[in-house]
């Protein structure tokens, strides 16, 4: 972890070497945005090794002091840059718009959207089997961070009991209740509460992509599960497709709503487009704006000019 006397000596290099290397990853739409605001605070922007670069590429910031990710995801940056360099990444408003996302799909399997739409545009007046409320209230978020945070006050505003899974199982006060996330490879201590999948309605998964994340939602994991509406908003790799195929074919999945696969883009040939009980979306929950990489560089900034370490810098240790 970067302490706050390397934040110090961090400052001291803005002001002696006040350089930005924007990234050849970064958005072109972004480049005027970012520029302009290097600019208002004095940095220069170089093509050379310069002491901050905005960046998801550890090729675009050799012997950089600071190195910022335009994205939440870092896992790229994390495991290569040296020890001592100063990782920040962008969270911005996407916690909101993630939840938003969320809300809509969750609510739109609920009330039958696509039936609807499909009867609609067929002119056909169909009163039959209307959505009625669920019969189950609870929903799991898997991945307490500040997406899993924003999505369990969603679907508490339409009367879900949240619980969110951890590694740690620290109580969050957006949750009813934060339960650890046991591997499947793990015993559970005898201690450990068990978790309700069998009042579970909703699950979502908002897991970062790190080494302990891949695979994590394993079929033993789902078993848990009845005939749940997962959602899936963080990393394809967490859960593996034949796995979710799996889950169902044999109900433990009522539906799945995937905004993230295990391969991106979803080649043509892949079974997940022909089922009706599968929603995919293009990775779009969570889009990063440029106001969002400004506002996260313009905060971290000022924290490390007051010698501490911004609260956007990433662990390490956790990929995140």
């Amino acid at each position: 972890m970067t302490s706050e006397p390397t934040m110090h000596r961090l400052a001291r290099r803005l002001r002696s070497h006040p350089t930005v290397r924007l990234g050849d990853d970064v958005e072109p739409g972004w480049r005027d945005a970012l520029v302009s605001w290097a600019r208002s605070h004095g940095l220069e922007i170089t093509d050379r090794d310069a002491t901050l670069a905005i960046t998801t590429r550890p090729d675009q910031a050799p012997g950089s002091a600071w190195v910022h990710s335009p994205y939440a995801g870092i896992e790229r940056l994390a495991p290569v840059l040296p020890g001592d360099t100063l990782l920040t990444r962008t969270t911005g408003t996407m916690p909101q718009r993630i939840a938003e996302y969320v809300l809509a799909w969750v609510l739109a399997e609920r009330w039958q959207t696509a039936r609807y739409l499909a009867d609609s545009a067929s002119g056909t007046w169909d009163p039959s089997d209307p959505p009625t409320p669920p019969d189950r209230h609870g929903a799991v978020v898997i991945g307490t961070g500040a997406m899993g945070r924003a999505i369990a006050r969603a679907l508490t505003g339409i009367g879900h009991r949240v619980t969110g899974l951890s590694r740690s199982g620290r109580p969050d006060d957006a949750f009813d209740a934060v339960l650890p996330l046991v591997p499947a490879r793990d015993t559970p201590a005898p201690d450990t509460p068990a978790l309700d999948g069998a009042h579970t309605d909703v699950v979502v998964l908002a897991l970062p992509h790190t080494p302990q994340t891949d695979g994590l939602i394993t079929p033993q994991l789902l078993r848990t599960f009845d005939g749940v509406h997962l959602v899936n908003i963080g990393r394809g790799s967490a859960l593996r497709t034949d796995t979710l195929l799996n889950a169902l074919d044999t109900g433990l999945v009522r539906h799945a709503t995937l905004d993230v696969t295990e391969q991106e883009p979803l080649g043509p040939s892949s079974p997940l487009w022909r089922r009706a009980d599968v929603t995919v979306t293009p990775h779009i929950s969570g889009l990063t704006l440029p106001s969002d990489v400004v506002a996260a560089l313009e905060e971290a900034l000022e924290q490390i000019r007051a010698g501490v370490r911004p609260t956007s810098a990433a662990v390490r240790e956790r990929g995140y």
